[in-house]
Formats: structure tokens, C-alpha cells, sequence
């Protein structure tokens, strides 16, 4: 065999490896670029850089849906993982925050091929606007969803008033 191969006519050598060892080996960087690909790169976060290095941890950011209807304003925020118990909800001078932590039920990473979820800690603030009854917001948690109810104050209409004429 030459270790040449031709590959739409042109001649490339083949990279010779061994086809004992790690099994996951030959595909390590391969696989991280597919999956880099996919995602991207910022979707990924390896445990442990090429020197062996522990990763810094990436901060989590939940993804959030805000809708409007004519009475309440209703906010979804998606915290897969998250239990019910370590997320809070509080209300001050008119902001809204989102706090938690997503806890990893492993120890340790040790033997980790490919570590992609995210554990840590989360804070998303929103400023409320003024149509919005802050002393009635409700909460629910369900499927990983956390879901606020903000109403909407009650709009008072301005009605005339009528004026007597003298005469």
C-alpha cells in the first residue's frame, strides 16, 4: 500500500493510527468539532481543557417568553434540570428577578468523555412597567417552566364630569 489515496482526483496521503487503544480516541477532536458545528461553540463547555485544566464554568442564562393580553402580561422562562425549591421569585421598587441554581447530580466529572449541560448559578432581571400590579403576581412551576403572571392595573377611564349651568 502506498498511503495514497485519491480523493476527486487528487492524491492525498492517508494519516496511519493505530487501531488499538482508546476507542474514543480517534474521534475526540472530530467529534467536538461536529458537535461545534451543530451548536456552535458556545454550546459547548468541556470539562477540562487540552492541558487537563478544569473549564470555567459558563453562565447560565434561561431562555425567556413574555406574551401580552389585554388583562396580565405572562412570563415562561425554561429551566430544564432546575428543581422547584431552588428557584426564587421576588419583587423590589419595581423589578422583577429570577434567581436559582441547577445542581448536577454527579460528584465529580472524573471520567467524563464530553460534558456538555451546564450547572451553576442564574439571575435574570426584568424592570416591570407601571401598568403592572406588582402585589398580585403569581407563580407556577411545571415541566421545567416556570410561569408569572403579572396583571395589568386596572385602568381607570377618566369620566367627564358634568357642570351645572346658572343662569
Amino acid at each position: 500500500m502506498t498511503g495514497l489515496q485519491t480523493v476527486n482526483g487528487t492524491a492525498r496521503r492517508l494519516a496511519s493510527r493505530p487501531a488499538y487503544g482508546d476507542p474514543f480516541g480517534v474521534f475526540g477532536r472530530d467529534f467536538d468539532c461536529m458537535i461545534g458545528s451543530i451548536f456552535g461553540r458556545d454550546g459547548l463547555v468541556n470539562s477540562a481543557d487540552t492541558n487537563g485544566n478544569e473549564a470555567p464554568q459558563k453562565l447560565l442564562t434561561p431562555r425567556i417568553d413574555v406574551h401580552e393580553t389585554d388583562d396580565n402580561i405572562e412570563l415562561s422562562a425554561e429551566l430544564p434540570g432546575v428543581e422547584q425549591g431552588d428557584v426564587d421569585v421576588s419583587v423590589l421598587e419595581g423589578v422583577l428577578t429570577i434567581t436559582g441554581e441547577k445542581k448536577s447530580t454527579r460528584e465529580s466529572n472524573d471520567g467524563a468523555r464530553v460534558v456538555e449541560r451546564t450547572y451553576g448559578s442564574f439571575k435574570r432581571s426584568f424592570r416591570l412597567p407601571d401598568t403592572v400590579d406588582a402585589d398580585k403576581i403569581a407563580a407556577s412551576f411545571k415541566n421545567g417552566v416556570l410561569t408569572l403572571t403579572l396583571p395589568k392595573v386596572a385602568e381607570v377611564k377618566p369620566e367627564p364630569r358634568k357642570i351645572a349651568i346658572s343662569g
